[in-house]
Order: C-alpha cells, then sequence, then structure tokens
C-alpha cells in the first residue's frame, strides 16, 4: 500500500496541467542533487511546483535513481510523468552523420540544423582549440542542446579510436611522416581524390611531390585559404598569399583543411607506390595521372577543350 501522504502527492501530480503545445530539452548533468534538480526544472519551465516534486521524490526513494541525461518535457508537465521519466533515465538522442571531409564550420550548421548545437558557438569553440582534423567524420547519436565541449570529445574520442586502429603513428613515421602531418596530408587527400579507389595513388603523388620538394599545387588548400569552394580558381586565386596556398608555399599547409575519413588517414600513410607526379580532373569528372609534365599539360588543355 503507498501511504496516504504519498498517494495525495501523486494524485496531485497526475491531476497538475500540462502545457503540452510547448516542449523544453532539460539537460541534466551527472551527480545533481534532488533539490538542486528541481530548481533546475522549475527554471527552465519543466516543472510547475517545485516542492510537490521534492516531495514525491523523497516519499518514493527515487532521490538517488534519477539519472542524468538529456530530456524533452512538456511545459508544465505532471510530476509524476518528469519523475518517471528520469527514474527509467532513457534521454533524448538524435541521429547525425558527419560526411568524411566537412569542415568545422560546415559540422557546426549541421549540428545547429538538428538541434544539438548552436553553429556559433560549436564553431568558435573548435577553433579556439585548433579541432579542425579531429572531428571525426561518421554517425552519431547524440542529445539535443549539448555542449560544444562534449560533443567535439565525442568525435575526437573517435578519432583517437581510430588512429590506434591504423596503427598511424608508426605509419607515419615509416613513410617520414609525424602523426600531425600525417593528419594534414590525409585531410588534402579526403578533398581531393574523387573516391577511395584514388585515395592511395594520390597519396604516392604528393609523398613524391614532397621528397623533390615540389609543390603540392593542391587546389582545395587554395579554397580553404579563400574560403571558395563553389566557383571555379583563377590564375589569381592561386597566386594568393597564404601559409596554405600549396601553389606558392612548398610543404605541407600548417593546419588540416578538413576532417579526414578513416581511408584518407590510412592512404596518407600508406602510399602507392608509383612513379606519377600529376593529376588533374577531367570533364567528365575523373582524374587523369601522368608522369611528366607535358603530358600534364596536354591533358589539362584537353580539359579545358572540351568545356
Amino acid at each position: 500500500m503507498i501511504p496516504r501522504a504519498a498517494a495525495i502527492i501523486l494524485l496531485s501530480a497526475l491531476w497538475m496541467s500540462s502545457g503540452r503545445e510547448q516542449s523544453v530539452f532539460v539537460r541534466i548533468p551527472q551527480g545533481i542533487s534532488a533539490a538542486a534538480l528541481s530548481e533546475q526544472l522549475e527554471r527552465e519551465g519543466a516543472l510547475f511546483r517545485k516542492r510537490l516534486f521534492l516531495g514525491a521524490v523523497k516519499i518514493l526513494k527515487l532521490d538517488r535513481k534519477l539519472r542524468y541525461g538529456t530530456y524533452m518535457f512538456y511545459r508544465n508537465s505532471p510530476v509524476f510523468n518528469v519523475i518517471e521519466e528520469l527514474n527509467k533515465g532513457i534521454g533524448i538522442l538524435i541521429k547525425v552523420t558527419i560526411p568524411e571531409g566537412f569542415r568545422a564550420g560546415q559540422i557546426a550548421e549541421r549540428l545547429e540544423a538538428e538541434s544539438i548545437a548552436e553553429a556559433f558557438e560549436f564553431a568558435e569553440y573548435a577553433q579556439k582549440n585548433k579541432l579542425e582534423g579531429y572531428l571525426f567524420p561518421e554517425t552519431y547519436y547524440l542529445p539535443p542542446a549539448d555542449s560544444p565541449k562534449r560533443i567535439c570529445g565525442i568525435f575526437k574520442s573517435q578519432f583517437d579510436k581510430i588512429v590506434s586502429e591504423l596503427n598511424l603513428s608508426a605509419k607515419a613515421a615509416a613513410a617520414g611522416l609525424t602523426p600531425r602531418q600525417a593528419l594534414i596530408l590525409a585531410s588534402i587527400i579526403e578533398k581531393e581524390a574523387g573516391g577511395d579507389d584514388e585515395k592511395f595513388l594520390i597519396s604516392g603523388i604528393f609523398h613524391n611531390r614532397l621528397k623533390k620538394r615540389m609543390r603540392l599545387e593542391s587546389c582545395s588548400t587554395v579554397r580553404y585559404a579563400l574560403n571558395k569552394w563553389q566557383k571555379p580558381l583563377s590564375i589569381e586565386d592561386t597566386l594568393f598569399e597564404s601559409p596554405f596556398n600549396t601553389y606558392r608555399r612548398r610543404g605541407l599547409p600548417p593546419a588540416p583543411i578538413c576532417n579526414p575519413g578513416k581511408m584518407s588517414l590510412a592512404a596518407a600513410v600508406e602510399p602507392d607506390d608509383t612513379e606519377l607526379l600529376f593529376f588533374v580532373l577531367d570533364a567528365d569528372g575523373k582524374h587523369n595521372f601522368s608522369k611528366y609534365f607535358e603530358q600534364h599539360r596536354k591533358k589539362k588543355y584537353e580539359k579545358k577543350s572540351k568545356k
């Protein structure tokens, strides 16, 4: 039998009106006390009376059983409904897919579109903590209205896992790169390759150019420097002064230009053994590869003539 006082509280809770026309997301931190939780729930509009909530939690001895996470409640929900949800601990998670090659700014926009984080706050946090390249592209299940710090931590943990699976540090050293250089190269490969089948060959070409102290001449690095991702690049664009412009600077740029996937990371440290030095995108969207500059120049001319 439920004690009379408890019955009164629970019946009152069930009879409380609920503003079902509006919903609120509440993120419950780990270790919060029942008193602090009642304050938060009332402040964010999930509860009408915090004292009723505290009384019910105390009588039902649930103060240590309410689970943290992100929940959706109707505004001014019945107390019993709120307690039941917190006791079950089934928070809300939103499925979001981050494509390979997305930049931090693009990830921020997608997270905001899914009501997971504010785009500006996420982009600012990622930039401040120099996380471009470390936000691993994958399908995630994330709570709504989450913090950039926690989301970036999830992305970075997945990145660390993949790097460990690939044994990237050891393979980078064998390829003459530091792990950071391998990541930067992987980000360029991600943006340059037309598909996974090209990544290891393009990596081999870039390794060859680095060894010969040739400029990488990656259009993607110029696009990153100019933030110009849609319109065709001009000759003037390739002359733009930036440490990211590999048409003007030898070696790798100072930081990743996107967040590469697993295949691009693997390709960066396991390049194809090739004598090729050049590639150009043809009119059909495929790359043509050449060993000699004259061949490359001819293919570039053929590409222009087909337009």
